[in-house]
């Protein structure tokens, strides 16, 4: 499983849009009005999963409630697809998610992670977010719709659909699972790689290091913005040379040998 260790915070730093609450707001309660089918009260902000995230640093999707029974995940990156997740019967509740329900927001998580570092471009949905009436109508209507699976709920018979891929793109993990039946043995921790051995040596040369081999070092600026691009073979120290660049904070991201992201910041 490939999973991204930040550096920093804020949504600026890499190459994608964020949404904003009120926007996601907006976009869950035109998702009740058009499940109803007439004008439903309000949505309520309740969750915002950023307790999933590497070191709390950004916030991956935002909940919603309805006041008419159901809720919505709404993604918080535009290069992702924007329903991550609904029910249109119960409401969400921070406090009994159950260890299913918490392993599946942590891969949306995780997902939503990643996918602030490539630069590919998700036209799958870019689509989706330009076309959004839409995609809720066939969501909703389409029998054929096959992105969404029932999972469970909690520990009663109740279900929510899930999106199968919160992004277009494999970051090399295995297939989401379906939590269609409880997993008694579920773990709710989530096993962070640890961030590289960083050595300064001077006027902006650094010796990044792991205990494992290295494959990739990917550089970026504040921007987000690829500064520097560098493979490897049977190393497991990779030098950064900045000393060409502006004065500033960078990101440092090692690929290992497993595909295991692990990354940190710099100072020039």
């Amino acid at each position: 499983m490939a999973v991204c260790t930040l550096g920093v915070a804020g949504s600026h730093l890499l190459h994608s849009e964020t949404v904003g609450q009120k926007e996601a707001k907006s976009m869950a309660q035109k998702f009740f009005n058009e499940s109803k089918g007439y004008v439903t009260p309000p949505v309520e902000y309740v969750y915002n999963g950023k307790d999933l995230t590497t070191h709390r640093l950004f916030t991956p999707f935002y909940v919603f409630n309805s006041p008419t029974g159901g809720f919505v995940v709404v993604a918080a990156d535009n290069k992702a697809f924007p329903i991550l997740g609904y029910s249109l019967q119960r409401k969400f509740n921070q406090g009994s998610m159950t260890p299913m329900v918490k392993s599946v927001l942590t891969d949306f998580a995780r997902d939503m992670e990643l996918i602030r570092y490539d630069s590919r471009i998700p036209s799958d949905a870019i689509e989706q977010w330009s076309a959004y009436p839409a995609v809720v109508y066939d969501m909703l209507r389409n029998p054929d719709n096959h992105d969404y699976y029932a999972a469970s709920l909690d520990d009663a018979e109740s279900f929510w659909m899930v999106r199968r891929h919160a992004v277009e793109f494999d970051f090399e993990t295995s297939e989401l699972e379906e939590y269609g039946v409880p997993d008694e043995t579920a773990s709710l921790n989530v096993e962070r790689p640890e961030a590289p051995i960083v050595t300064p040596n001077g006027a902006g040369h650094f010796a990044l290091s792991l205990p494992v081999e290295i494959r990739r070092m990917l550089v970026y600026d504040v921007a987000g913005n690829l500064v520097s691009h560098k493979t490897f073979a049977n190393v497991t120290t990779a030098h950064a040379d900045l000393a060409a660049l502006p004065n500033g904070f960078y990101i440092a991201l090692l690929i290992d040998r497993d595909g295991i992201c692990h990354v940190v910041k710099l100072y020039r």
